[in-house]
């Protein structure tokens, strides 16, 4: 039985259970390219012979270009509608654009004459793909459903995914590949993106079947009239959507902390360096796998009664508070004994599993709260102004995220070189000392802490409410019946002629 079938209110978009579970494997996919590209400082200061601070900068810059080209790639693709289905055409071109930018950088272009400048240019290529998919990602969302009982459920299955695929891939990659390949060397991320491909493509095929019931032209309304979104619309957009204003204030403070936390070298830092077993924290992830997807299932049913504001707001205090435990275990107890689990030590690691466990499930579920919010502000967009615009709403959002959270790389590379990394990047067997301790918490505990910080202060300004919601989706349902008139009567004059 489907979905639908548990909600008669008219006024809703519904789909089926099937589809509310394939359909997030396409931002799975998009995982998978940022795991893949986590590792491009190893390639730089390696095989294309870039310093730690320049790879830094230009992954930087990429980030910003990024941003920079969203509103413009936004207003392009808010006019795409093709009898394929509009999500299904970005996805095949973002990826496209994606899986030659890996190729070029883990595989050819360090044999090529002007390495630097292409190792610069699949970067940028690699930024144009994952744009591309972000925005199939923001329109499939969108259309998929609009009810609000079945929308937590896309967020819930996204991080189902990313939660198995993440400790998967982070088990395969430190305990299998690593020892393989004698250490994180260019043969080691070169299986693993290998391995990323592949599963990029399987999601894929899975992700586009899902969302075709979905991806129809008729669904997409204005486009077929000439409707499109134009430069004053966007501006429009960013001055008096305020749902929007504030989903960006938490999505990106959030990001630079998520952002940082899972850069490769700061791992080792952590793991590696501070705790003295890089292969704990595939242990950590392991353990973790199944007590987080338990929690998800059980958050997720919580956010359909009580909607995506007030979910950010109980699950950013609860991050904060276990983070907050989390380092004062570390500070308390020497940290290497968290590490090495055996028959004579074992409480110790237990322990820290268990906090890891908690943080990590509270954490997930700020992430599917705060992504659940982006589809209610395309719908009040459409409340207020009465356009769709699902790619401008996303891009704008990504052009603010992309360029404020560009800092990351900068941030990590900056922080690495204060403690002594000017030239190569931390291995597991590199000594501990207290400033790579404290440098460790600041990355793994304060960036993430300030971030939830934030999203507190956001919510205090975000106005779609449960109550909100129902009348927004009352005055659509009203759009879309007439939408579907016009559509249906305007191709079938097309037809007579």
């Amino acid at each position: 039985m489907s979905d639908a079938s548990t909600n008669t209110n008219s006024n809703y978009i519904t789909c089926k259970r099937w589809q509310l579970a394939v359909w997030p494997m396409h931002t799975t996919a998009s995982a998978f390219l940022t795991i893949v590209l986590g590792f491009a400082n190893y390639i730089a200061t390696g095989e294309f012979g870039i310093g730690m601070v320049a790879a830094g900068i230009i992954a930087t810059a990429s980030r910003i270009f990024d941003g920079v080209i969203d509103p413009f790639v936004a207003m392009v693709t808010d006019r795409v509608n093709p009898k394929m289905g509009a999500v299904k055409f970005l996805t095949l071109i973002g990826r496209g654009f994606s899986i030659v930018s890996i190729f070029g950088l883990f595989f050819l272009a360090y044999n090529w004459p002007f390495k630097f400048f292409w190792y610069i240019f699949f970067n940028l290529l690699a930024v144009v793909g994952g744009t591309v998919g972000a925005i199939a990602t923001h329109t499939g969302n969108a259309v998929l459903t609009t009810n609000p009982k079945q929308r937590p459920m896309i967020f819930r299955w996204q991080m189902v995914y990313t939660s198995f695929i993440g400790t998967l891939v982070n088990i395969i990659f430190t305990q299998i590949i690593v020892p393989a390949c004698g250490g994180i060397t260019t043969q080691a991320v070169q299986i693993n993106a290998l391995v990323m491909i592949g599963l990029l493509i399987l999601f894929e095929i899975c992700a586009m079947i899902a969302i075709a019931p979905s991806d129809k032209p008729e669904n997409y309304i204005g486009r077929d009239a000439g409707d499109n979104v134009k430069p004053k619309d966007m501006l429009d957009l960013i001055i008096h959507n305020r749902p929007l204003q504030m989903r960006v204030v938490a999505g990106v403070t959030d990001k630079i902390a998520q952002q940082v936390i899972q850069i490769s070298s700061v791992t080792v830092l952590l793991y590696g360096i501070v705790i003295g077993d890089y292969g704990f924290s595939g242990t950590v992830g392991a353990y973790s796998l199944i007590p987080n997807l338990v929690f998800l299932f059980w958050g997720t049913h919580l956010m359909k009664k009580s909607g995506g504001k007030k979910a950010v707001v109980q699950w950013s205090w609860a991050c904060i508070i276990m983070s907050m435990v989390w380092l004062a275990m570390m500070v308390v107890i020497d940290p290497t004994k968290y590490g090495h689990m055996s028959a004579s030590n074992w409480i110790l690691p237990l322990l820290y599993i268990i906090v890891q466990i908690v943080l990590k499930a509270c954490n997930n579920m700020n992430s599917a709260a705060t992504q659940a919010l982006s589809p209610d502000i395309v719908d009040y967009e459409l409340y207020r102004s009465g356009r769709f615009m699902p790619s401008a709403i996303g891009t704008i959002y990504s052009f603010v995220d992309e360029t404020v959270s560009s800092v990351s790389n900068t941030i990590v590379a900056f922080c690495l070189v204060a403690i002594g990394y000017t030239d190569v990047q931390p291995q597991p067997t590199d000594p501990s000392s207290p400033a790579v301790f404290w440098m460790a918490m600041f990355l793994m505990i304060g960036l993430p802490v300030l971030g939830w910080v934030c999203n507190l202060i956001a919510m205090k300004f975000y106005i779609l409410d449960t109550d909100m919601m129902e009348k927004i989706q009352a005055h659509n349902s009203k759009l879309r019946a007439e939408h579907k008139v016009k559509y249906e009567h305007d191709h079938e004059a097309q037809a007579a002629k």
